[in-house]
């Protein structure tokens, strides 16, 4: 025959489930701040702010402000924001974080391949445009160039309509002055 649970009996269960809320309740602890670019003392909106090793995170406003949730008093910050170093910051201790984003140059040094040869990408001045093969071929037709019509920004194709006449191909319109022949790479 099963044992009754005296009231007593029910009020320590009923406090010591209490105390587990409070010891997890305890764990979690809201954390603010602000991202500033240290150079100007301006605020950096749409900064991502993280909590290391887990999939919480938030955004900064356009003050530069944000407001997470962090799991345990000794969680690490990552902050990034695009055109500036990431840095990460621990909490321990506290509930208000300043941070500081020193800008970077790394994007502008990105090397571009062009087919017949490589550029950083803040030094090309002139159009690239990719055509996707698997795209050009649902096009039917008996000439490589009559397929990449429309396939490309600036690009007009014309044919005269000569049996064996090959395309005529222009960039940027036929009144363009000089030389507006295309230059074709062929990569696979």
């Amino acid at each position: 025959m099963p044992k009754k649970i005296t009231l007593a009996g029910k009020a320590m269960l009923f406090a010591l489930f209490l105390l587990s809320l409070s010891i997890s309740a305890d764990a979690q602890k809201t954390v603010t701040g602000k991202v500033i670019n240290p150079k100007d003392k301006q605020a950096i909106p749409n900064a991502t702010v993280a909590v290391k090793g887990t999939n919480s995170g938030t955004q900064t406003n356009a003050d530069g402000a944000f407001k997470i949730t962090v799991p345990a008093d000794n969680s690490i910050l990552v902050i990034t924001a695009i055109g500036f170093e990431r840095i990460e910051v621990s909490t321990t201790g506290k509930t208000d974080v300043a941070a500081e984003l020193i800008e970077t140059s790394k994007s502008l040094n990105e090397i571009v391949v062009t087919g017949y040869t490589s550029q950083r990408k803040k030094d090309i001045i002139g159009a690239v445009s990719v055509v996707n093969v698997k795209e050009m071929q649902t096009t039917p037709a008996s000439n490589l160039a009559v397929q990449l019509q429309g396939r490309a920004a600036g690009v007009t194709i014309s044919a005269s309509g000569e049996p064996g006449a090959g395309a005529v191909v222009r960039i940027r319109g036929f009144s363009s002055a000089g030389n507006n022949n295309p230059l074709y790479v062929i990569d696979g």
